[in-house]
């Protein structure tokens, strides 16, 4: 019975140390709890109606700060000074200086996101695209429920192109062979993660906005595919959100 008092007390405080607020903390400090830092490091304006909180927070620490799936999906992942994304102050981590220090050891990234096509698919690596992983129409990352997005986590199969082949990036290259899995994408990896750790990444997805990518099946991929598939004949007119185009500069 005491140990029961106390397990429920501890799971009280910890639930209620949870929803402590770090935002206004000096140098906006790294919460040292994974949901709270979630959703102190999403780019992007969540909708939280009818979700669960601890699961979005949770995925947007996973997805955001563990498992860079930014890096693949987001493209270009960061805007230069001026840009219109997420921090115009700011600019790409990348360009930033040691002396003086342009990030601190205890406070945020100091970032310009492409908050316009934040996970929205488009980057090339070689003739595979990365998918975009916004909500479809009826809510859902990709089309997908969260058991399909489970099993596309740990068996790489693709199942987006198997309920949506009229989807164009479908049709970007032929599939192969019946065992054909998703390539690029580290699936293998993610096939090791907890059934409440994808559920998490799942729920955070379904909670970010639609959004369009910058780099479409059309404008392809450099030497592979659509009006980059020759890319010496291939330009791009560049936009505030889209500064280099969808491939790389246009050529001169």
């Amino acid at each position: 019975m005491v140990r029961s008092l106390l397990f429920a007390f501890a799971l009280s405080a910890m639930v209620i140390t949870c929803g402590i607020s770090y935002a206004g903390d000096n140098d906006d400090r790294i919460s040292p709890f994974p949901v709270q830092q979630g959703f102190a490091i999403s780019p992007v304006k969540l909708n939280l109606a009818g979700k669960d909180p601890f699961k979005v927070g949770l995925g947007s620490y996973l997805v955001n700060a563990l498992g860079d799936c930014s890096g693949c999906h987001s493209f270009p992942q960061y805007l230069e000074k001026g840009g219109p994304g997420s921090n115009p102050a700011a600019g790409d981590p990348y360009e930033g200086t040691i002396t003086p220090p342009t990030q601190s050891v205890s406070g945020q990234l100091v970032a310009n996101f492409n908050t316009s096509h934040y996970l929205a698919g488009g980057q090339c690596f070689g003739p595979y695209m990365a998918r975009n992983l916004t909500p479809e129409s009826n809510g859902r990352p990709e089309g997908l429920t969260e058991a399909e997005f489970i099993k596309v986590m740990r068996t790489g199969e693709d199942i987006h192109c198997e309920k949506e082949p009229a989807d164009p990036i479908c049709s970007l290259f032929e599939p192969g062979p019946p065992t054909f899995v998703l390539q690029v994408m580290p699936w293998p990896t993610y096939h090791s993660m907890t059934d409440a750790d994808l559920k998490a990444i799942y729920a955070y997805l379904t909670a970010i906005p639609p959004a369009t990518a910058c780099n479409t099946v059309a404008d392809g991929c450099p030497g592979f595919s659509g009006k980059a598939a020759n890319s010496a004949n291939y330009a791009f007119k560049a936009t505030p959100d889209c500064p280099n185009g969808p491939n790389g500069p246009p050529p001169q």
